[in-house]
C-alpha cells in the first residue's frame, strides 16, 4: 500500500471536473452518485493518472484511464477516516437486481483517500477477470455488522488479495 499527500493541485483538477459534470446536468443521479462522491471519484482518477504518468482522464462509464500499453483501468475510490488495514474489502458495486455488472475494463485499481483530502492511499490493482473470480457476491441488503449494503448488490474483496500498485505501474509503462 503506498501512502500519498494529496497536492491541491490534483484537488483542483478534480474540482473543475466536477463543474464541467454539474454544467452539464443539474441530476446528478444520473452518474450514480452525489456531489461529494462524484469529486472523491475524480479525484481518484486524477491521483491515479498522476502516477501512472498519463495525460487524460477518459470519462467513459466502463473505465477511467488507459494505460500507455493499451490497458482500460477503472478506478475505485472510497473515502475513509484513517488508514485502511489488509483485511478492509474493495467493493465493485452492481446496480442491477438481476445480475453482477462487469464493466469493460481490463483492470481496476483501488484507492482509499482520507475524509479531509490530505492523503490518498493506493491500495493495489487486479485484473477485472480475477476481482470477480476471486471475490465474493454480496446480495443487497446483506449486514457485514460494522456497514451494510444498502444500494447496491456488490463483490468484495480483501485489500491483501491485491497486486502492490509498483507492479502496475511497471505494466504500465
Amino acid at each position: 500500500m503506498i501512502e500519498i499527500d494529496i497536492d491541491d493541485r490534483l484537488k483542483y483538477n478534480a474540482k473543475y471536473r466536477l463543474g464541467l459534470v454539474v454544467k452539464k446536468s443539474n441530476n446528478l443521479s444520473k452518474y450514480g452518485s452525489e456531489r461529494k462522491r462524484i469529486f472523491e471519484g475524480y479525484l481518484g482518477e486524477e491521483i491515479s493518472k498522476d502516477l501512472l504518468g498519463l495525460e487524460q482522464v477518459d470519462d467513459e462509464f466502463d473505465y477511467d484511464l488507459i494505460s500507455k500499453r493499451g490497458n482500460r483501468i477503472e478506478v475505485k475510490t472510497v473515502s475513509c477516516s484513517f488508514k485502511p488495514m489488509d483485511n478492509y474489502l474493495c467493493t465493485v458495486n452492481s446496480h442491477s437486481e438481476d445480475y453482477v455488472h462487469k464493466q469493460k475494463a481490463d483492470y481496476y485499481l483501488f484507492l482509499r483517500i482520507l475524509n479531509d483530502y490530505s492523503k490518498c492511499w493506493v491500495l493495489g490493482w487486479i485484473s477485472c477477470n480475477d476481482f470477480f473470480n476471486k471475490g465474493r457476491f454480496v446480495k443487497k441488503g446483506t449486514d457485514f455488522g460494522k456497514f451494510k449494503f444498502v444500494k447496491a448488490n456488490a463483490t468484495v474483496l480483501e485489500i491483501s488479495e491485491l497486486n502492490e500498485f509498483n507492479e502496475v505501474y511497471k505494466s504500465a509503462k
